[in-house]
């Protein structure tokens, strides 16, 4: 079975000769810089280091570096503006397109949002805020025949992705965690309208983006964490009031531009929201954060099989980093015969970015397993 085959059978829930695997397939499954740079030299390999995110630390993987591994994805990403607004404010903080303000720690590796442009802005402030110039053509010059020749000269799954996805997290990094949690209990107005100008900007640039790609695309990620750890960052009815008519527009709008299969990246415990995703559209699930609270695969498998398709699944918090090889190839079987692999519904992986103090052997292993064919046979 070729790749391509093989993924959007097991995202339309039907039987394939092994589980899918996919790294570097998307921007929440794909390495972190160091781990990478570890990687390469594993495999042997002298391939550049392209940076796909500087808040995450994230590369686009070289083909030079896939073609050794048994993935089955290749992805395509929107290209950062010709003229860009990122302004550096020292050799550790930047502030992006959106205004928002990164740090880096010191002893620290990815950034985190600092300052919050509209920390104290009013609902007329949205009006003459300036936002990022999503439609700019510089971002997808090019894009249109990359995907074609992926489609039309390979067997992969096409994935893509904008690379800036979020609706709900860009909504909390312009005016802060603590104080949009707030307004979305205390001031609906603002926070809807805020949601709504977000809304707007992403749902354009998809637009503008899948324009491009779309038509030979079969995987499009987008983005939003939703999660903690125990469970959703809000309550369920609150996210039904307040966030999901946006999700949902949203995967309307790129329905209109794309046959591919929508693959929502939601980090944490988001099983009181699985029936939401369903509802709305969302066809696949990622990370599947087996380590946080009921996201375990039998879980998963036993509430939603048939119905919403996984993506992820080896856990990157305590085994990737520190497990023992053994102890990977035991948790990739695991897995793939909880989820029923062979009969769909899975695509597996590492559960979010590999970083970099997971050891190249562990991500070796972790492939090297996942692709035996027979592994998610039935006793």
């Amino acid at each position: 079975m070729k790749p391509r085959e093989r993924v959007l059978r097991a995202l339309s829930h039907r039987e394939v000769d092994r589980v899918p695997i996919d790294l570097g397939g998307t921007q929440n499954s794909t390495m972190c810089a160091g781990a990478y740079d570890n990687f390469k030299r594993y495999l042997g390999v002298d391939a550049p280091t392209v940076e796909l995110s500087r808040v995450f630390e994230t590369v686009v993987m070289d083909e030079a570096v896939l073609r050794l591994l048994p993935v089955d994805t290749r992805a395509i990403y929107a290209r950062p503006p010709a003229q860009s607004r990122t302004r550096w404010l020292d050799d550790r903080s930047f502030v992006d397109e959106w205004g928002i303000t990164f740090r880096r720690a010191e002893s620290g590796v990815q950034y985190d949002p600092v300052a919050h442009p509209l920390a104290e802005a009013t609902v007329a402030d949205l009006e003459r805020y300036d936002w990022p110039a999503v439609e700019d053509p510089s971002r997808y010059a090019g894009l249109r025949d990359l995907a074609r020749d992926l489609h039309e000269n390979t067997d992969y799954a096409v994935s893509v992705s904008t690379a800036d996805t979020t609706i709900f997290d860009k909504a909390w990094m312009l005016r802060g965690m603590a104080q949009f949690l707030a307004d979305l209990l205390l001031d609906q107005e603002f926070s809807l309208a805020l949601l709504e100008k977000v809304a707007d900007v992403q749902c354009r640039r998809h637009v503008a983006f899948l324009t491009e790609v779309g038509p030979y695309a079969d995987v499009i990620t987008i983005s939003d964490d939703m999660g903690t750890q125990r469970g959703p960052i809000i309550r369920p009815e609150l996210y039904r009031k307040m966030v999901k008519p946006f999700h949902r527009r949203y995967v309307e709008t790129i329905r209109r531009h794309t046959g591919a299969k929508i693959l929502n990246h939601a980090c944490g415990s988001i099983v009181d929201l699985v029936e939401d995703y369903i509802e709305i559209g969302i066809d696949v699930l990622n990370p599947m954060q087996v380590a946080a609270t009921q996201m375990t695969p039998q879980n998963l498998h036993r509430r939603f099989a048939g119905r919403m398709a996984f993506w992820g699944g080896i856990d990157t918090q305590r085994l990737l980093p520190h497990g023992r090889p053994e102890e990977v190839r035991q948790a990739v079987r695991d897995t793939v015969r909880a989820m029923n692999g062979l009969a769909g519904g899975y695509v597996l992986g590492a559960v979010h970015n590999i970083q970099d103090d997971v050891p190249p052997e562990n991500v070796w292993e972790l492939l090297d397993e996942a692709a035996i064919k027979e592994l998610s046979r039935e006793p």
